[in-house]
């Protein structure tokens, strides 16, 4: 059986040989020694060097150093006879020694193997621990990571939440969306549903300038593609994401708009309520983006709605509801817009009052249902004869009035016969009624027939009673002894 086991280094052959001379030292003493205090001193060192052997190099080598000494001290006894005692016990003592160590040597390996068991337990526990903490870790940095991400999308929920302009509110979404994933370009197309159809009304491009060379704007509106209006036919029939990966299938109604493009194409619909308002389309976008850019687009369809709604209830402040022309109100106050940058540019700009001949006995003969439409028809008529920058309001119940700038009398009067000779021709229908209406309309403008917008609506006034009272169905200036 052995002990720890022999260490093959120097300093375990230095060891050796001194044992061994150290037992060979004690072997003259043991053999020719004739005193027994000395003999029994002798074989005590002796002993000392069978245990440090035991313990070095094992229970076999110390067996035969105690063998050895033994042996010897059975020869002292017959060298000896008075030996007799002291020799024989000496030989068993020494036969003995070795069990000692041996037994020590035995108790440290179990000891040692338990020990070794519990450390293998206690690294595996550790590497478990050590496991599990790199996975709290990284499940800790997962949600702070997602914390962070919540935060963003709250920051550019209240960023999107405070601004009422579309354009404003884009370019929010933009830089959320730049912070999820970088694109170079990227579209909104908002839609409208007529009937079962579905139209692009509105388009813009969000463009990137951090991404590739600089760009001169952020978001533009520009002018809706074939593209857009059958994306839109599609996003409204199946309210579904679109998303390609090239090569994309012959069969798809895509293909041939987006066969030069070598990277994925996404469109994803702007919901509100279930109903498409709006799509989003980006190129380059890996299928694990989809949901963060879809968390962002719901925001944004949110918006839209709210936008949408912002400018339903703005154009309702500002339209009749009937015609969908300016109310008084702001009519007078667009107005009051325009004279001073009139007068600063030294333009000429006219009014024309107009009112529909007849209308109260249209009202009573075919009611106000009738009437109504009439009234519709010949906001319509006059928006076709006007132009972008001018304005178009109702004044009264059948009265209109029409602010021309940068015009002189002789252009208001020709604008203001086509309108009538317009009317003039068309024949209102309304529901198994066709009916024929006239206009009259009076002209005044600045500066010459006055400097304040009050002034002026009160001369086309009176220009439009002259064309009454002068048979109707005409265009008239206001009287002459009234031009200052």
């Amino acid at each position: 059986m052995s002990g720890i086991g022999p260490r093959h280094n120097k300093e375990t052959s230095k060891i050796a040989i001194l044992l061994v001379l150290a037992v060979l030292a004690v072997l003259p003493p043991l053999l020719f020694i004739k005193s027994a205090p000395i003999f029994l001193q002798v074989l005590n060192l002796s002993s000392i060097s069978v245990v440090a052997v035991a313990f070095e190099f094992g229970y076999a080598f110390s067996y035969f150093i105690s063998a050895t000494l033994g042996l010897a001290a059975v020869i002292s006894m017959f060298l000896n006879p008075g030996f007799i005692v002291p020799c024989l016990t000496s030989a068993m003592f020494l036969n003995l020694i070795p069990q000692v160590p041996s037994y020590c040597n035995r108790l440290y390996g179990q000891y040692a193997v338990s020990k070794s068991l519990l450390f293998e337990k206690s690294r595996i526990s550790f590497e478990e621990f050590s496991a599990e903490l790199k996975s709290l870790q990284e499940e800790g940095a997962s949600l702070q990571n997602q914390v962070h991400e919540i935060l963003d999308l709250y920051e550019v929920t209240k960023k999107m939440s405070a601004s009422l302009s579309m354009v404003d509110t884009l370019l929010i979404f933009k830089e959320a969306v730049n912070k999820v994933l970088r694109f170079d370009r990227a579209r909104v197309i908002l839609i409208g549903v007529s009937g079962e159809d579905a139209a692009g009304i509105a388009t813009f491009e969000i463009l990137n300038p951090s991404f590739g060379k600089a760009m001169a704007a952020d978001i533009k509106s520009v002018a809706s593609t074939r593209l857009d209006r059958m994306l839109a036919e599609i996003i409204s029939a199946k309210k579904e994401i679109v998303y390609l990966k090239p090569p994309i299938d012959d069969a798809h109604p895509l293909k041939k708009y987006l066969d030069e493009r070598k990277e994925s194409f996404v469109a994803m619909p702007l919901l509100s309520e279930g109903i498409p308002i709006g799509i989003f389309t980006i190129s380059g976008l890996e299928a694990e983006q989809l949901e963060n850019l879809s968390i962002l687009t719901k925001q944004l369809a949110l918006e839209v709605k709210k936008i949408n709604l912002y400018e339903k209830v703005q154009e309702l402040a500002i339209t009749d509801g009937l015609t969908g022309v300016y109310v008084r109100r702001h009519f007078l106050e667009r107005l009051n817009e325009e004279m001073p940058r009139a007068g600063r540019h030294r333009l000429k700009l006219s009014v024309l009052m107009i009112d529909l001949d007849h209308f109260k006995e249209c009202n009573d003969t075919y009611g106000h249902l009738v009437g109504d439409i009439v009234l519709k028809d010949i906001a319509k008529i006059m928006k076709e004869h006007i132009r972008q920058i001018d304005l178009l309001g109702r004044y009264g119940g059948e009265e209109f009035v029409i602010a021309l700038p940068d015009t002189d009398k002789s252009s208001a009067a020709s604008v203001a016969d086509r309108i009538r000779q317009s009317v003039e021709r068309y024949k209102f229908k309304a529901y198994d009624e066709t009916i024929s209406m006239t206009i009259s309309v009076g002209i005044a403008t600045y500066p010459e027939d006055g400097d304040d917008a009050a002034v002026l609506i009160d001369r086309a006034d009176q220009a439009l009673y002259k064309a009454k009272a002068d048979g109707r169905n005409r265009v008239a200036l206001p009287p002459l002894d009234e031009i200052s």
